[in-house]
């Protein structure tokens, strides 16, 4: 029993360390480059990539609307939302000398007082991976594979880090079912064209381009949910057909990820609380449970409710959904389930 007290203990000053120190959660931003010859003054250096983390930081969590409302914050505002930072010391032979890196760390509980202020809400999607079918119509012929610059060149573009595009490979049937439906493009079933791919984020994009615009139409399925858009784009004095081409695909996807942050929101102001019980045998470590549980952003808090020589009973405060939680736990080699009217977590 005495040990059980010793390992309980020791779980509540871990959980009280929370995930500050872990160099993996959404809060923290790595590698912010400034270049040495923008100041000789350090001071000003470190304000440069406080700011320019600051912007990453809520460029990757907000909705677009809210990403442009509190990118004008001051410096003095940003540097309380900070617990510290690093200089990235590179002991490889260093290609550009005149550059410094910057790793800065987000205090969570900080944010989410930030944004709970200002009643907004933030998603936390990183590396999500969508299917994108691009279509180009130009002069009243579509380009489907070939001589399409957006299937060519989707990928080439370094436009986000936080979606993953898969482009499906050229596909005779795909050919033939545009073909086919020329007159009633915007009526095709989008899970037609991607019958082999198992994701929860498909997206169909017809985008023609006519009258120095481009009108995009999107048909999609995010998360699960059918979501259609549109979006018009006029192409800017003096801008070449190619920076053109290179502006839309920026613009459809700054769409795209506001349409799966918008299935992904989470709102500070609305914790849930769930009960989960953990049995104690061989498997179950639960120092290793601990560390865990505080790589998932999404946990606030977790704490030892009781425990005996058979279980430990543990309340976890969360954000968002419960579907959410779970799949953040998978990530974890933890699962979630119901049993006998009791949540029960176990180590994968």
């Amino acid at each position: 029993m005495k040990n059980l007290i010793f390992i309980c203990c020791i779980l509540i000053i871990l959980f009280k360390t929370g995930n500050v120190l872990s160099d993996t959660n959404i809060f923290n931003v790595n590698n912010v480059e400034i270049n040495k010859e923008f100041s000789k003054n350090k001071e000003k250096i470190v304000s440069k990539a406080f700011k320019e983390a600051y912007d990453k930081l809520i460029n990757r969590l907000l909705l677009e609307e809210d990403y442009k409302s509190l990118s004008r914050i001051n410096l003095a505002e940003i540097k309380k939302l900070i617990s510290y930072y690093q200089i990235i010391e590179d002991d490889k032979k260093k290609l550009e000398e005149n550059k410094i890196k910057f790793n800065v760390f987000f205090d969570k509980d900080r944010i989410h007082n930030f944004f709970y202020s200002r009643n907004i809400l933030y998603s936390d999607i990183i590396n999500t991976e969508v299917v994108l079918f691009p279509l180009l119509k130009k002069k009243e012929q579509y380009f489907i594979y070939t001589q399409n610059y957006f299937y060519e060149n989707w990928n080439n573009e370094k436009i986000d880090n936080l979606i993953q595009y898969i482009l499906p490979a050229e596909n005779i049937e795909n050919i033939q079912k545009i073909n086919l439906n020329k007159e009633n493009i915007y009526k095709l079933k989008i899970s037609d064209f991607f019958k082999e791919y198992e994701l929860d984020n498909i997206v169909f994009a017809n985008i023609e381009i006519k009258n120095k615009r481009a009108e995009v139409f999107l048909s999609t399925r995010i998360e699960g949910n059918k979501i259609n858009k549109n979006l018009i784009i006029n192409k800017k004095k003096d801008l070449s057909d190619k920076d053109f081409y290179k502006e839309i695909i920026f613009k459809i996807n700054i769409l795209i990820r506001d349409l799966i942050k918008s299935q992904n929101l989470i709102d500070v102001r609305t914790p849930s609380f769930l009960n989960v019980e953990i049995k104690l045998n061989k498997k179950s470590n639960l120092i290793e449970f601990n560390n865990r549980l505080e790589k998932i952003d999404l946990i606030d808090n977790f704490y030892v409710q009781q425990l005996n020589k058979d279980f430990v009973l543990v309340k976890i405060k969360y954000l968002g959904k419960i579907n959410k939680i779970i799949r953040k736990l998978k990530d974890q080699n933890i699962n979630l389930k119901m049993i006998a009217g009791r949540w029960q977590l176990n180590m994968i």
